[in-house]
């Protein structure tokens, strides 16, 4: 039995996101009959526990020491210094698991960041690095979506640039590792900047089988009625007061109802410009519902609407597809890649103007068009169908481990 060396700073089997991403690898590799060690966050521990763990899974729980573990939580400053503390134990951590299994390939699987890198490619193995994102920035022109956060998106500009130049974990890795695996052309065209070589296309988001429905779902809709959905973190990045924008313009138009799903740090922003505009008739805040029950509001809703102005390869969109959801969205880094003519509605992002007035036209166009509804439906359940945990690591297995 062949054993891989899998880091995973981000692992936890009850959330989405980069923490599902790293439960899936681990588990999903064990189940392919690789005797997999998995190096992860002490963080994932008691959700991990919970599971049936196979015998050829092992995981190797790392804290950081003199009480540095807080750093991840104080700010964003202190979480990047946590994160590369922490691969650097990672790495020498591996280095002494592969004295005792000597490992034949290691692989980086979260976080999906391509500017902080991993130490795992000095191991003297065949390393695999991602899939991962990073090369994406958010267009300057909708900066006053941010409001008082665009200065620290700047900040992460910065920090990004500066990492990609000087963060030997890196620029060195780049060179080094066997394949890079990008989630998007952002990515990849950053990369291939400071002379990555070997860099292959493969989305970061995937389900698990047990997320699609038991039958498959075409969207019936009736002409002039359409019900949104909107998931995610009500974050700066994620253009939640863009979407009020966008309703705002929609508002005569009564049976268009935007569902929106989540939480988060400009909440309070996003709920007061919803009351100011008037749009409590046609949005509805739901706010955090646990991963487990998001299905249902997949499978309640016509189509997806998503304003991501930053974004590596978002799932919510793979997960709105499998429950035949066709898409409208900006033409824009993970989302513009996602999302097809087939599957969707993708909109210009050259001003902000431009856009709404583009994302307008994208919703009523399909709330009058039924039938396009449900072609689109029938895409989007077709490209998401495929888009599960088996088939990425057996496509990644075949095609980048060559372990033979």
């Amino acid at each position: 039995m062949d054993k891989i060396l899998l880091s995973a700073f981000d692992c936890d089997p009850s959330k989405g996101s980069e923490p599902g991403y790293g439960w899936n690898w681990a588990s999903g590799l064990a189940k392919k009959g690789f005797e997999v060690h998995c190096l992860t966050r002490v963080t994932g521990k008691a959700e991990i526990e919970k599971q049936h763990i196979p015998e050829n899974l092992h995981f190797h729980y790392l804290t950081l020491p003199f009480g540095l573990e807080g750093l991840f939580e104080l700010s964003v400053p202190g979480q990047y210094a946590y994160y590369m503390t922490w691969q650097w134990l990672a790495y020498r951590k591996a280095k002494v698991l592969n004295r005792r299994f000597n490992f034949r390939l290691a692989h980086h699987a979260t976080w999906g960041s391509a500017q902080m890198g991993s130490h795992m490619y000095k191991l003297g193995m065949p390393f695999i690095f991602g899939p991962v994102g990073g090369g994406q920035a958010a267009p300057a022109a909708f900066k006053k979506y941010f409001l008082d956060h665009w200065a620290a998106e700047g900040k992460r500009a910065k920090i990004s640039s500066l990492l990609l130049r000087f963060n030997p974990a890196c620029k060195n890795m780049c060179r080094k590792a066997r394949t890079i695996l990008v989630s998007n052309p952002d990515t990849y065209e950053m990369l291939k900047s400071i002379g990555a070589k070997n860099i292959e296309y493969s989305l970061d988001a995937s389900l698990p089988e047990g997320f699609y429905p038991a039958q498959k779902i075409i969207k019936k809709t009736t002409g002039g009625k359409l019900n949104l959905l909107w998931t995610g973190s009500i974050r700066p990045r994620k253009g939640t007061l863009l979407l009020l924008d966008v309703m705002k313009e929609l508002k005569e138009y009564k049976d268009i109802v935007l569902t929106v799903v989540g939480d988060g740090e400009m909440r309070e922003e996003f709920l007061e410009k919803l009351k100011n505009d008037q749009l409590q008739d046609s949005v509805i805040w739901k706010g955090q519902v646990p991963y487990n029950e998001i299905k249902k509001y997949y499978e309640n809703n016509d189509v997806f609407f998503m304003t991501s102005l930053r974004d590596s390869g978002p799932s919510q969109l793979i997960e709105a597809m499998a429950y035949g959801m066709p898409v409208v969205t900006l033409d824009l880094h993970g989302q513009g890649f996602i999302v097809n003519d087939q599957t969707g509605i993708r909109c210009n992002t050259e001003t902000p103007e431009i856009a709404i007035q583009e994302l307008k036209n994208a919703i009523l166009k399909l709330a009058f068009d039924p039938a396009l509804v449900a072609q689109m439906s029938v895409a989007a359940f077709e490209f998401a169908s495929h888009q599960n945990w088996g088939e990425k690591i057996d496509t990644v297995i075949t095609k980048y481990y060559s372990l033979s």
